[in-house]
């Protein structure tokens, strides 16, 4: 989607298509369900003078390799957050300011619906500002009494219901110079810090990073805990703690988005449902099958027949 300044975007979406589509400036390398909802929720993109505000509301699943707009600093704040909620390496709550930089891409893992608003600010016009927050990336403050939020929410209510905002420069320069005095007067009184991980949980993190990159069928949790020297109790802990999933069912829907992608690439010739699963550690195709229903709603027989049909028709 074209850029554009003073630009105001809202978009709800239940494919990954939709929801990259809206997500302006913002690049993700993979999407992955987690529930089976993931894929529903809406974005809106506010272009002022010089900041883009984001709002983002999404349900439970994995947005991998996040890359935030270039030549920014973001700050985020979750504004809701049903189930957990971590990215990179920090777990977040309702009313967590998380700061980060264009130069490093995290993964979101979101167990439930999750909402954030996220102010990106131009590294050119705000030199000073911006240099202290990536030295802070990955480190979170707390939206005092919701005020943040407020302001930010208030923006959005403007831009929805007020026309005349649209073109009025001076207002959302006011608006702008509003946002950042706030920003700063937080950082004056709080000193921005990592949230406190267990060791499991830093055992949690590198795992997730090593099934992102190397997941196969011969992975399994309990491969996974004896390479880490680490129990399978203290895996399920952490795992539940950061992503609100057990291991086990956090690698299993993660094997299940390989099977979807690979159904809808497969060859009429050679795939079938049975060898693409079992490609990917499933054996018991009654388990599969419902277990691939319930996540992506609708059986795997469907998703292979429309790509066979798909392909017929092009």
């Amino acid at each position: 989607m074209e850029e554009k300044k003073n630009q105001y975007v809202h978009q709800t979406f239940n494919d990954v298509d939709l929801m990259t589509q809206s997500s302006i400036n913002w690049e993700y390398d993979a999407i992955y369900k987690l529930m089976p909802n993931a894929l529903s929720g809406e974005n809106s993109v506010i272009m002022l003078p010089a900041l883009q505000l984001s709002y983002a509301q999404r349900s439970g699943g994995i947005l991998y390799n996040v890359l935030s707009p270039k030549k920014m600093v973001s700050v985020g704040i979750v504004t809701r957050s049903d189930g957990k909620a971590c990215y990179g390496s920090t777990k977040l709550v309702k009313g967590d300011i998380l700061f980060f930089n264009d130069k490093h891409a995290n993964s979101l893992v979101t167990s439930d619906t999750f909402s954030s608003s996220i102010i990106s600010i131009p590294k050119k016009q705000y030199r000073k500002l911006t240099a202290r927050l990536s030295k802070h990336s990955g480190e979170i403050i707390h939206d005092t009494h919701s005020i943040l939020a407020e302001k930010l929410n208030n923006i959005l209510e403007q831009f929805r219901n007020d026309p005349d905002i649209h073109t009025d420069i001076d207002r959302q320069k006011h608006l702008e110079a509003e946002l950042i005095s706030h920003l700063e007067a937080l950082l004056e009184t709080q000193v921005p810090h990592f949230p406190k991980l267990t060791k499991g949980e830093k055992i949690a993190l590198q795992i997730r990073d090593r099934i992102y990159r190397r997941v196969t069928k011969k992975v399994t949790i309990a491969s996974l805990a004896e390479e880490f020297s680490v129990s399978e109790q203290t895996l399920q802990n952490a795992f539940k703690s950061l992503f609100g999933l057990t291991p086990n069912k956090f690698l299993r829907n993660l094997k299940l988005n390989h099977v979807r992608k690979a159904l809808v690439r497969a060859s009429a010739e050679t795939d079938t449902i049975v060898r693409i699963a079992n490609r990917w550690g499933f054996t018991h195709m009654g388990h599969f099958s419902r277990y691939y229903t319930d996540l992506f709603g609708e059986n795997p027989s469907i998703t292979l027949q429309r790509t066979h049909t798909s392909r017929k028709d092009g």
